[in-house]
């Protein structure tokens, strides 16, 4: 699928949504009545299916309302993929500064340190789309909402199965 076509398709499913496509490498969309410059959409980030990041963004759009709620007013550290899955990866706990100006943020006390980092707060699909577009294809949340760090408000169990095991073995160990 083309670029076009799948920000024609993101326009079309959901009303409040623009797209200005330019000559350059970068395109401009308007969601959630927020303006957002979005880069290499047709970069893969996985090969193994072909999905580019323009299928990501148009994905996490499309799941938001069921992950919004488990992401809003925490902290969250995004592990960027920028060469897609296959390639290196790297976690970036502070925002970054080029941030649109509209990107909510927490400032947090590390547990450790003195030292303050200012997390993103992903609340809205454009900042969810904001996070797609700069390759965070994991997106790791506090267990604490962002006015109390200290009080952690959920209880995660992460399990990561390796083979043989399935998600058949996860659900059962849950």
């Amino acid at each position: 699928m083309r670029k076009a076509d799948i920000l024609k398709a993101t326009k079309k499913d959901r009303p409040g949504v623009t797209v200005g496509m330019q000559e350059s490498e970068k395109t401009t969309i308007s969601i959630g009545g927020r303006e957002l410059v979005l880069s290499n959409l047709n970069k893969v980030f996985y090969p193994a299916k072909g999905f580019t990041k323009a299928q990501v963004i148009d994905y996490y759009s499309r799941i938001a309302p069921a992950v919004l709620p488990h992401l809003r007013g925490r902290p969250v550290t995004l592990k960027r993929f920028p060469d897609g899955v296959e390639g290196k990866f790297f976690y970036q706990k502070e925002c970054p500064v080029h941030r649109p100006d509209w990107l909510c943020t927490a400032l947090v006390r590390g547990e450790k340190s003195e030292r303050e980092i200012n997390f993103c707060l992903l609340d809205d699909i454009p900042s969810l789309a904001w996070a797609a577009n700069l390759a965070a294809l994991e997106l790791h949340t506090s267990l604490s909402l962002s006015r109390d760090p200290g009080t952690p408000t959920v209880l995660v169990f992460d399990l990561d199965p390796g083979p043989p095991a399935t998600i058949i073995e996860c659900c059962w160990v849950g």
